[in-house]
C-alpha cells in the first residue's frame, strides 16, 4: 500500500475544502502503521474527512481508493473492516457541489473501488468476521451496478453465498443487492 501512496501527487490533488490532499497522504501511511483500534479509527476518520464526507467525493478519492484497494491484500482484523467500510461510502459517493469532484471523478473512484473486485469475492467467501463479508456484499452490489462485466459475477457471487447456508444473518441484504442488480 506505501508503494501506491508514493505514486500520487497529492500536492495537486484537491480534497473536500479545496486544499491540497497531504494530510489524506498522511492519514493512508497512518492506517498502514495502525497498531490500535484507536489507531485505526483516527487514521480512517481524518481519510474520510479527506475523500468522502457525508457521501460527497473529492477529487483525490479516487487516488484513496486505489490505496486502500491496495491495502486490502495487506490490512488484516479491524483496518480491513474499516477500509472495506471506507471502499463503499467512496463507491456509493457523488459529486461535491463545489469543484472538488464531477461526475468523472466519481466514474473514476468506482473504477479504483473495482479493481478489488475479486478481494471482495474472497471476503465474502471466506472471511469470518461478519463486519468484513458485509461490506464486500455492498461493494459486490456497487462494482456490478457500475460495471455490467461484473454484474454476472456479482450475482453469481452472492448466490453463492446464500445458497451455502453460512450467512444467514445476512440473506437479506444479499437477497436486496440480487435484486438491485437485477434491475441494474
Amino acid at each position: 500500500m506505501k508503494v501506491e501512496i508514493d505514486r500520487h501527487d497529492w500536492g495537486s490533488l484537491r480534497s473536500l475544502n479545496g486544499e491540497d490532499s497531504l494530510i489524506l497522504r498522511a492519514a493512508l501511511c497512518d492506517l498502514c502503521e495502525a497498531t490500535s483500534d484507536s489507531d485505526v479509527d483516527l487514521a480512517i476518520q481524518r481519510i474520510e474527512d479527506e475523500a468522502v464526507t457525508q457521501g460527497l467525493l473529492s477529487e483525490s478519492s479516487a487516488a484513496a481508493a486505489r490505496c486502500l484497494v491496495h491495502g486490502l491484500y495487506t490490512l488484516t482484523g479491524y483496518a480491513l473492516v474499516r477500509s472495506l467500510e471506507t471502499l463503499a461510502a467512496i463507491a456509493s459517493g457523488g459529486p461535491a457541489p463545489a469543484r472538488a469532484a464531477t461526475r468523472t471523478t466519481v466514474k473514476r473512484c468506482l473504477e479504483e473501488v473495482s479493481l478489488g473486485f475479486p478481494a471482495y469475492c474472497e471476503i465474502l467467501e471466506s472471511s469470518r468476521d461478519i463486519d468484513c463479508r458485509s461490506a464486500a456484499i455492498d461493494l459486490l452490489l456497487m462494482c456490478g451496478l457500475h460495471d455490467p462485466v461484473l454484474r454476472p459475477a456479482a450475482r453469481f457471487a452472492l448466490q453463492s453465498a446464500i445458497s451455502s447456508g453460512t450467512l444467514v444473518e445476512l440473506d437479506d441484504l444479499m437477497a436486496a443487492s440480487l435484486a438491485e442488480l437485477e434491475r441494474g
